[in-house]
Formats: structure tokens, C-alpha cells, sequence
């Protein structure tokens, strides 16, 4: 026995009779009568189309049916799909009340499936599912268990996007001259590749004598082609509109004559509105000719038709948009044929993929328009990571880890054998009540499961145009109110995993009042609406492991999918991991509670109120975000309490131990190993104790954003935050905020502004720190700024002064030429401006890594921040100093008063006021230490009563502050810290600023009553310690009430009459020093080993798994192979699938394929 050649194995497969060799295989059960029996049946003959089926017994589907109504597996009944056939059951929905099966866990189902499920919208309507579904209902069971395949992958070396040097000999994209014209774009090659002849023809339009000019062009260019020659024809935007006046008959003909088509029988004739039609053909040789028609069933549309013509293959594509003028695109390419098939190399065993399959290569850029599908052909020679396809790539798929972060694309498979579609119309029908919106069928299938459903387990499926756009409630998997599921009820808990969702239009899997329910290693490509969707916001202990979902669009079903999610996560007690969001037209993944469960969940007590405020969540761990339009990752807004809306305010996440228990201790919701890359903003993170650990982050505008939402701090550590990476994207033409259009060598965040800066880690609100992280590639060019530090840009609001940055890594020296370890710009430059949070902003570096200064705090560098022991750094536009700084926040409190605004100079510059503009939060930035004073005026009213807060003071840092009052004022003060002084005769009133300034212990003031000043010392007697990152030190925070309860209120600004006194006292806190060893030259090579998420595959959370073969098939019938000279020979295969090889595994062992010699017995 030997085992057989790959070619011989190749040309004999089709000869092999796969027969299973597991047990419990459902097919298998003794009971089943045949469906193709007619005994089977009460009526002694087979099911008739447009029948309601009932099945009571236990039966075995063996055969193809006619199309039915409905079929209903009653209580107790079971059907049993048969492997002995390709099968095909089309009806309008299925209702299991007993057990349908389609393989089983043990024995999957080997053969091909389809379902198809029909009708129009308002025919009829079930209870609990309405129309055109699978539906479980209580005591129903539904089990359907594809071929173990692997469902995605990653690339290891990146596929190139086909261009000149590499097989492209021509390509036309578009008409630019052309482009809004509506009708056929043509063009003629020789058949070596070379162009002959380009045209455009206009067939439909508001411009009737635009179109029968088109018509009339048309009808004398094409005879005037030379026989010979090869003409490729592609649809522009659309060949026929709704309000078509002219008759294209003469174009039919002309095209069927140039083709060679029989008269009336050309697919062109069938081309509807936005539908995607291109041809292909050699003139005079009917033969070549090829018509390819994509009627709209999706928002676009693509048609390709190609010719091999020599050792060239030439290509005519069509894509429409029902949508947006802008996306309409033909092409013509002509390429090498061996450049249209390429060998990917991926992480994983892939020999589960078959000849056949289709599989998704994800965009690996900004846009996730630039997903790409491939087919996969036979490979003797590929090795078990190497899957051959014919594709022919317009983008190109990185495949490449840098420094920790893993930007190498997915592959994933999106045929299976078992196949769930909805039959779909090639038009909007008025049924659907939204063709305005929608110019396509929306109208697709779904599986539904209820409460009190036995079992349900799928896996290995592919779904095709399921969900409803029409209807809330149908989606392509949807667990409807079935309470716990994870219980002892569910011996063997239901999941849905490993199956394929694409073109759907709602959702891909949706949870809704379901907890404990497993969605894992499952890929959703293309869906309208959030793919991912916990429903109502009671969801609990949800498992998202593993899940790849691309290409989410907008949608009108409920209001926040105008912001399409690919990951809605609505309740924080959710297992996050393992999953990639690999683009959407807003968001990646966004987490977002209502304060109690919404819609039908609302009165089940799934959750307390408020209960998710203070739930941390339960694991987001190795996670990835790419190519999303706007965020890769964001925690921000409530859901609207009676709306369900999105309701933009505060989250005021505050993670506690104990979550009914908002007094109870703090406890960190823990990020670990996000890797997000290619988003406009890669993370935006609203709450408390957020720590973000051991992220990977590259190619943003914004790299991370902290926002506050509670008291709480937010940490980012042992991180990688990488500017412009070597994952360069494809070439680019973008727009600059002046009009001017560049090109560039390199994919944009954003396309219409080439300008906006690059930042890495953004300082706001606060306080946040960010330790052990290395930063890369943040050079600024003649077009936008860069700093892999910095405050976020255009800021109204308050931020912290005692945020913080320790243990920083650049990989660059840091120079205007090398790369800025920060950056700051003002309003003179593009994508800043000098708003109040913009000119406030301060961080502290606590032990030099950025400035070589432990201690200093990086600012604005204006005469209000700075002094003299400051120094400049140019190209970061900012200063160094040696202070410490605090934010002194100035709060009017009473009726009237609120808009008043004060402005503060300092004492030894009173001449070089601070004024803002305070429409959000009135805060000045203060240096501390005792050196500085400061005075506080009231240019328009002083306000009856106004709070003065000092966040960030810290014991031996004081701050003296002069407050003006009228000169006739009449006041009182109120403090709790340092000293509680409730009352004015709780202060203690000194004669000077001096004696202030001497003040230990807080509780003394000064009026000054010629100049209406009153003067006190905010200071805090709590010293920070290691580790302590509060505001104020113990939650000890300095605040002083000021009432003012006689005298002219409009006498607020003292400045004129008053001559300011700086502090006079000779000690004062230390200043930072340079730390001699560290300077602005150091480098790193590249992050620490624990730095960043790293390789994202193998999942670290799961076990390897070892590849086993199945059994050897039945040995074939005796055949002269072509390959094998005059031997008859049989063989034998077996497959590795009895595990396939998963999660970094050893592949099989030994052949996969033998063959004997048919004279040996």
C-alpha cells in the first residue's frame, strides 16, 4: 500500500463515497419512516406544493420536496434531515414543537443542506414568530451541526493588492470624466492585453437627448469593433431607471449580435434598476462569451465577468449602490493569470477549507469597504497554514505583527454545507413599508428560539439574507426571553457557534433577556444594524468568545443603529474575549447600560436599578478593533430609560465590589489585551476605575481617550501605542481643510482632512495615568502634527492637573525630524485651538521618562503657566516646568449669578491675566508650592454665593488665593477642610497677606477693606503616598463657600485698585531637577516582552488542540488514473476534522490518502 501522489489524489477524489464512522449519528435511529414513503404520510401520499406539513411521527427527510407552506414538527415528533442526498426544503417557515435534526454534536452532518425560507411580508403571521422562520418553541429542540471547519483565521504574511510590477497590465477604474453618467461603460483589448477602444453610453436619465444620443453612439460603436477583438461591458450607477422612457431593445440587439447571443436570450434584457451586470467576450467568437447578473439584494451590488484570453486574464466588474452616487464604480482590469491566484499564508491548520469554499478577507485599513471575497481552488503543494485562492486583490491585506501589535488580517470562511437563506425579491416590494428608505428586499428569514425550549445547539451553518429590516424581533439567530439557559435545566447549555451570518439585514445574533447563553468562534459579515446585540440591557453572563464580525452598516431599525455596532454590549456581567470587530460605519465594539433592562425585560428583575452603573465587567480580554469609521473601542452614554435611544450624557460607571452597594469598595473593570489599529479614534473610554492593560494601539488620530465620568481613575499600563506603522495601506487621495487635494503614499484616518493631527495618548478630565508603555512612529510633516502625547484637542472642560505619565518608552529620539514625545498645538495651527480646557491642560511626569525632569509638569507655554524656571521645548510647542500645578474651579451658585465669570491673574504678573471664556466649567491651572499667588476678579457681577474647589493640592503645596468683593461687601465663609469653619466666626481674620501666608492649618483669612480683596490659603494637610492617585488626597478635598451678603455686587474687579503682593516667605516647596541620566536622545528598540496584547492567535484562553483523521473512506472503484501510466488503482481518504487541528495544534499525522493496487486483495 502507498499513498497516493497528490495529483492522482486530486483527479480521483471526486470518486470517493465519504461514509461516517461516528456513533449517535440521528439519521441512524431505528424509528424514522422515510418522507419518500407514501406510507409515511396519513393520507398515503407525499406532501404536495403549498402544503402545511405536520410531522407527528418520527421522519427521516430523504428527499427534495416541492415548495411548501409551512412545515410544523409537532410535540414529541422528531425530523431528521438524511446525509444520503444534497436536499433542498423551501417553505415558508418551519415550527419546531418536537426535534429537528440536521447531524448531531457527535456526528455532524457531512452532506449539503439548504433551506430556504419564503414568502412576502403581511401573507400571514405566526404567534411568537411571525413570518419566513425557523422557530423553537417551548419543549422544542433544534440541532444542526455542520462539517467541523475553521472558522477564521489570520493572516502571517501580507497579500499585496495587484498593481503594476506584480501582474497588473491595465486597469480603468471608473470614467472620471464620466463618472455620474448612468448607463454602460465599454472597452475593447487586443488580445495581447494591450487597449484598442474606451466609450460611455448614457441609457437612462433626466436628459432624454443625453440618452438617445447614448442609444445612437452606441448602435454605430459597437458594429465598428473588428471581429477579434475583446470588449468587456459593466454597468455605471444603473442601466435602467424606475421612470425609464426610452426603449433599449436596439441595445439588447446590438450587444446579443456583437456576443453572439441567441436574439432574446441575453441576461442583459434582465437587468433592473441598481442591479450589476457585466459582460465579457471576444467579437465573432461566441463561445468566450460570459454575462454575469447581480440583481439588488443588498444595499450594492457587484458583477465580474472575465475571460482568459492567452496567458491573460481580463476582467469586467460592475458594482451599484442603492444608496450613494459616490460608490458606483466599474472596472477593467487585465492581469498575468498567475497573478490571479495566490497562496495565503495564515496562522492556522486550514486543510478543513475545500476547493470551493468562500472565504472573507477582512480590510486591513481605515475603510472597511476594502474586505475582500476570494474563492478557494486546489493546492497539491499548500501546506496545512497555506490556502490557495483565485482572487484578484484591489487592497492590500497586512499580514504583520509590529512591536505587539498584531494588525495581520483575518481570513474566514463564510460557505458551509448547511445552508439557512431567505428567498428575496429582486426589488423592494410595497409590502415592506420601507422602500423609501431601503431600494431592495429587506424582507429575510430568521431562527427564533422562546423560553422553555428543551435544546438548541448550532453550529457549522451559514446564514444568507436572514433578518427582517420591515420588523423588530426577526434576526438571523435570536434567543427571545428564554431567562437562564445555563442552569441545571440546560444539562448541555445551548450555543451557537462556528456558523456564518453575511448579507443580513438585521443583526447577526441577538440575546434578548437570555442568560448564559455561548456565542463563539461565529463570523458576521455584512449587517445591517449592530451584528452583535445584547438586547435589552438584562442580558447576563452572555459569552462572546471568539467572534469575528466585519462590514456593519447603518440601519433604521431601532434609532442607535444609525451608529452601527458590531459589539452592542448592554450589561457588563458579559464574557468579552477573543473577538475582532473588523469594521463598521461607526463603532467596533461599545459598551452602554441602562440604568434598568428596557422594552419586555424591564419587570423581570434581571438586574437591580442602577445595578449595571456599578458592575465591573466580567472579562474583556483579547480583544480586537480595526477599520471602524469612528471608534475602535467606546465605553460612553446611557440608553435612554423609556426610549431605548442612545442618551448622550455621563455613563457614571463606577465599578464596586458588591454592585447593589454603591458605598461599597471600589473595583476595577480591567481591559487586558485590546489590540485596536486603522479606527479614526481607537479607544474612548468613559467612567471610574477603568485600567486598560496591555493594549495595543497604531494608526489613529486619537490613540486612547480617558473621560471621566465618576471620582474614580482610569489607568492605561504595559502598553504599545504605535503613530504611523509599516502597515501603510493602500495609496490615498485626500483633501486638506484648504481644498487642496494630495496624494499620498499611504492610506489616511480621514480622507477629507489631511490635516488633522496624530495623537497617541490624549490627557483629559482625569485624573488618568499612563505607566509602562512604549511609544512609536509620531513624527509630524508638512501636513499635520504629531505627539505620541497629548491633551485632547478643542476642550471646553475641566481636566485634571494631577494626571500623570511614569515609565514611558519612545522609540525615537525625540526631535522635529525623529518624532515628538508630545505635542500641543494652538488655534494658529490646524485641528487645535485655544478653548478653555485647551489652554488649562497639565500633566505631571512623575519620574522623568518624558521630559527628563522627575517631577515637572508639561504646559502651555504662555506667561500665565510659565515663569523663568521653565523651559521650551519647540518642537513639542509646550514647557517644561518644575511644579507642580492644582486646577482652582470657580462655581457660582447663586439664582441670576451662574453665567458670571471671573478671570485671575497672577500676582507677580497681574498685568498678564488668565480670561476664559467659561461657558462649561470655570477652572484656572495654579502653580503650587507657595512661590505663586494668585487674584480672582469679577469683571461683570460677583455672584451672591460662589464655591472655590481646589482639586490636586497636596500637602506642603499651598496655594494663596485673593478673592475680590466689593469695597462695601458684607460676607461669610464656609470650609469643611483643612479645617471646619462653618460659620465666619469659626475663621480666624489676620492683619496681612503675610500673616496668610504663614497659614499651617487653613481657617484664616484677610480682608483687605480698601481694596475689597479677601485673601486665604487653600491648602491640604494629606500627603500623597505611593500609589495614591485621588484628586484630593483621601477624597479630602480643599473648598471654600464664599457668601457675600451686602455691598454692590457689581464692584467685582479690583484689579485697578489693588496692587498685588507676591508671597514674601523664603521657603517654598522644592522645585523638580533634571535627572542627569535621562536624556531626549534615548531610544528603545521596541516594547518590553509584556508590553502590549501581542499575537492575538492562538487564543491564550483555550488549549491547543491536536489535529485527528477521521476514518478512511470505503476504498473506490478500480480506475486508470491519468497520472498513474496503465495500473488500475483504488484508494482511500480520510479527513482531518476528528478534531480539526484549532488554536496552534499539531496538524494530523501520517497520509491523508492511500492507494492500493486493484490486484492486491
Amino acid at each position: 500500500m502507498a499513498v497516493l501522489g497528490t495529483l492522482c489524489y486530486l483527479a480521483l477524489v471526486s470518486l470517493v463515497s465519504v461514509t461516517s464512522v461516528e456513533a449517535e449519528c440521528p439519521h441512524d435511529n431505528g424509528t424514522l419512516t422515510r418522507w419518500s414513503d407514501p406510507t409515511t404520510w396519513p393520507t398515503n401520499k407525499l406532501p404536495e406544493a403549498s402544503a402545511t406539513v405536520s410531522i407527528t411521527g418520527h421522519v427521516l427527510l430523504d428527499v427534495s420536496p416541492p415548495a411548501l407552506f409551512g412545515i410544523v414538527v409537532e410535540a414529541g415528533a422528531i425530523l431528521v434531515w438524511s446525509p444520503e442526498g444534497d436536499f433542498h426544503v423551501s417553505t415558508n417557515y418551519i415550527h419546531v414543537k418536537g426535534a429537528f435534526h440536521i447531524g448531531s454534536e457527535t456526528c455532524p452532518f457531512e452532506e449539503n443542506a439548504r433551506i430556504t425560507l419564503t414568502g412576502t411580508r403581511k401573507e400571514y403571521s405566526m404567534p411568537n414568530f411571525g413570518q419566513k422562520f425557523i422557530g423553537v418553541d417551548a419543549g422544542g429542540t433544534l440541532e444542526i451541526h455542520g462539517k467541523k471547519k475553521l472558522a477564521w483565521t489570520k493572516l502571517t504574511k501580507s497579500l499585496p493588492r495587484l498593481q503594476a510590477g506584480n501582474g497588473l497590465l491595465y486597469t480603468h477604474l471608473d470614467f472620471p470624466n464620466s463618472r455620474q453618467r448612468k448607463g454602460l461603460g465599454m472597452i475593447v483589448f487586443n488580445t495581447d492585453g494591450s487597449h484598442y477602444k474606451t466609450a460611455v453610453f448614457t441609457t437612462t436619465g433626466p436628459n432624454q437627448a443625453d440618452v438617445l444620443a447614448g442609444i445612437q453612439y452606441l448602435l454605430k460603436w459597437l458594429p465598428s469593433i473588428p471581429a477579434g477583438k475583446v470588449i468587456l461591458l459593466a454597468v455605471q450607477h444603473t442601466l435602467v431607471s424606475d421612470t425609464q422612457v426610452d426603449d433599449l431593445a436596439s441595445v439588447y440587439d446590438a450587444i446579443e449580435t456583437a456576443a453572439g447571443i441567441s436574439s432574446g436570450q441575453g441576461q442583459i434584457r434582465k437587468v433592473g434598476m441598481y442591479d450589476a451586470f457585466a459582460m465579457a467576450f471576444i467579437k465573432g467568437d461566441p463561445s468566450s462569451t460570459v454575462e454575469t447578473l447581480t440583481p439588488v439584494e443588498y444595499h450594492y451590488q457587484k458583477a465580474e465577468a472575465s475571460l482568459k484570453v492567452n496567458d491573460l486574464i481580463m476582467v469586467a466588474e460592475s458594482c451599484t449602490n442603492t444608496g450613494s452616487r459616490i460608490s458606483h464604480a466599474i472596472d477593467f482590469r487585465v492581469v498575468k493569470e498567475t497573478s490571479a491566484f495566490h497562496v495565503l499564508e495564515v496562522v492556522d491548520d486550514v486543510t478543513s477549507w475545500k476547493e470551493g469554499d468562500t472565504i472573507l478577507l477582512t480590510s486591513t485599513d481605515f475603510s472597511l469597504d476594502k474586505s475582500e471575497i476570494a474563492t478557494v481552488v486546489s493546492c497539491g503543494d499548500c501546506a496545512a497554514t497555506q490556502v490557495k485562492v483565485a482572487l484578484l486583490p484591489r487592497y492590500m491585506h497586512y499580514g504583520d505583527i509590529d512591536f505587539n501589535v498584531d494588525m495581520r488580517g483575518e481570513v474566514a470562511l463564510l460557505s458551509r454545507n448547511i445552508l439557512i437563506e431567505g428567498a428575496m425579491d429582486s426589488f423592494c416590494p410595497k409590502e415592506n413599508e420601507n422602500c423609501d428608505t431601503y431600494k431592495y428586499d429587506t424582507f429575510g428569514g430568521h431562527v427564533k428560539v422562546i423560553k422553555g425550549f428543551k435544546d438548541v445547539h448550532i453550529e457549522g451553518v451559514e446564514l444568507y439574507h436572514m433578518g427582517k429590516q420591515t420588523d423588530l424581533g426577526h434576526y438571523p439567530l435570536h434567543f427571545h426571553m428564554c431567562y437562564d439557559v445555563d442552569g441545571a435545566e440546560y444539562p448541555n447549555p445551548p450555543y451557537l457557534r462556528e456558523n456564518s451570518i453575511h448579507s443580513s439585514f438585521a443583526r447577526c445574533v441577538t440575546v434578548h433577556g437570555t442568560h448564559g447563553l455561548t456565542v463563539m468562534d461565529n463570523v458576521g459579515y455584512e449587517s445591517l444594524g449592530h451584528c452583535y446585540f445584547l438586547e435589552d440591557g438584562g442580558e447576563r453572563r452572555t459569552v462572546l468568545d471568539g467572534n469575528l464580525g466585519a462590514s456593519t452598516r447603518k440601519a433604521t431599525l431601532i434609532s442607535s443603529d444609525s451608529r452601527p455596532t458590531t459589539f452592542w454590549i448592554t450589561n457588563p456581567n458579559t464574557i468579552l474575549r477573543n473577538n475582532v470587530a473588523a469594521g463598521s460605519e461607526d463603532i467596533g465594539y461599545w459598551f452602554i447600560y441602562p440604568d434598568t433592562p428596557t422594552g419586555p425585560s424591564a419587570d423581570k428583575g434581571f438586574m437591580q436599578y442602577q445595578e449595571a452603573r456599578y458592575t465591573a465587567i466580567t472579562e474583556c480580554s483579547n480583544n480586537g478593533a480595526h477599520s471602524n469609521k469612528f471608534t475602535g473601542f467606546f465605553i460612553d452614554f446611557q440608553i435612554h430609560p423609556t426610549t431605548g435611544d442612545i442618551w448622550i450624557t455621563s455613563n457614571r460607571y463606577s465599578p464596586k465590589v458588591d454592585p447593589l452597594d454603591p458605598k461599597s469598595a471600589d473595583k476595577p473593570a480591567i481591559i487586558d489585551r485590546l489590540t485596536s489599529y486603522k479606527n479614526r479614534n481607537n479607544v474612548w473610554a468613559r467612567g471610574g476605575y477603568l485600567v486598560f492593560r496591555r493594549t495595543s494601539l497604531a494608526d489613529a488620530t486619537r490613540g486612547i481617550t480617558f473621560a471621566r465620568g465618576t471620582y474614580q481613575q482610569q489607568f492605561l499600563e504595559k502598553s504599545v501605542i504605535l503613530g504611523q506603522t509599516n502597515n501603510l495601506g493602500d495609496p490615498m487621495r485626500a483633501r486638506g481643510i484648504d481644498g487642496s487635494f494630495v496624494s499620498f503614499d499611504r492610506s489616511l484616518p480621514y480622507q477629507w482632512n489631511f490635516n488633522e493631527p496624530m495623537q497617541g495618548f490624549n490627557f483629559y478630565d482625569g485624573p488618568v495615568f499612563v505607566s509602562s508603555t512604549f511609544f512609536n512612529g509620531f513624527i509630524s510633516n508638512q501636513y499635520r502634527k504629531a505627539g505620541a502625547i497629548g491633551f485632547l484637542r478643542n476642550n471646553k472642560f475641566f481636566s485634571s492637573a494631577s494626571s500623570a505619565a511614569k515609565d514611558l518608552h519612545f522609540g525615537f529620539q525625540d526631535g522635529e525630524l525623529t518624532g515628538n514625545r508630545v505635542y500641543d498645538g494652538n488655534s494658529s495651527i490646524p485641528g487645535f485651538d485655544d478653548l478653555d480646557g485647551d489652554i488649562e491642560a497639565v500633566f505631571r511626569d512623575a519620574d522623568g521618562s518624558v521630559t527628563t525632569v522627575p517631577g515637572s509638569s508639561v504646559v502651555r507655554s504662555d506667561q500665565f503657566l510659565t515663569t523663568s524656571d521653565c523651559s521650551f521645548r519647540p518642537n513639542w510647542n509646550l514647557a517644561i516646568c518644575p511644579f507642580k500645578y492644582m486646577k482652582m474651579q470657580v462655581v457660582p451658585r447663586s439664582a441670576g449669578d451662574l453665567n458670571s465669570v471671573p478671570f485671575v491673574s497672577r500676582d507677580d504678573i497681574p498685568d498678564s491675566p488668565r480670561k476664559i471664556d467659561g461657558t462649561k466649567v470655570v477652572h484656572f491651572s495654579l502653580i503650587t508650592g507657595g512661590q505663586f499667588s494668585y487674584s480672582l476678579h469679577w469683571p461683570d457681577v460677583v455672584p451672591a454665593e460662589f464655591l472655590v474647589r481646589a482639586w490636586g493640592l497636596e500637602k506642603d503645596y499651598p496655594v494663596r488665593v485673593g478673592l475680590c468683593l466689593p469695597l462695601d461687601a458684607t460676607f461669610s465663609l464656609k470650609s469643611y477642610y483643612p479645617k471646619r469653619a462653618l460659620t465666619l466666626d469659626s475663621w480666624t481674620e489676620v492683619n496681612s497677606v503675610h500673616e496668610i501666608d504663614q497659614d499651617t492649618e487653613g481657617g484664616k483669612y484677610y480682608h483687605n477693606k480698601a481694596t475689597g480683596m479677601l485673601y486665604v490659603m487653600l491648602r491640604s494637610l494629606e500627603a500623597v503616598e505611593d500609589g495614591d492617585t485621588a484628586t484630593c488626597v483621601g477624597d479630602k478635598c480643599v473648598s471654600l463657600l464664599v457668601y457675600v451678603t451686602g455691598g454692590d455686587r457689581n464692584d467685582g474687579d479690583c484689579s485697578a485698585r489693588d496692587t498685588p503682593t507676591p508671597p514674601s516667605q523664603v521657603t517654598h516647596a522644592p522645585k523638580a531637577v533634571a535627572d542627569g541620566s535621562l536624556s531626549f536622545d534615548t531610544s528603545y528598540s521596541g516594547p518590553e516582552t509584556d508590553w502590549g496584547a501581542g499575537g492575538q492567535i492562538p487564543f491564550s484562553s483555550r488549549m491547543p488542540q491536536n489535529g485527528g483523521y477521521s476514518g478512511w473512506t470505503e476504498w473506490s472503484a478500480c480506475k486508470v488514473p491519468a497520472c498513474a501510466g496503465s495500473v488500475m488503482v483504488r484508494f482511500r481518504t480520510r479527513t482531518c476534522d476528528q478534531p480539526i487541528p484549532r488554536n496552534g495544534g499539531a496538524p494530523c499525522q501520517g497520509p491523508s490518502s492511500e492507494e492500493m493496487d486493484c490486484t492486491t486483495k
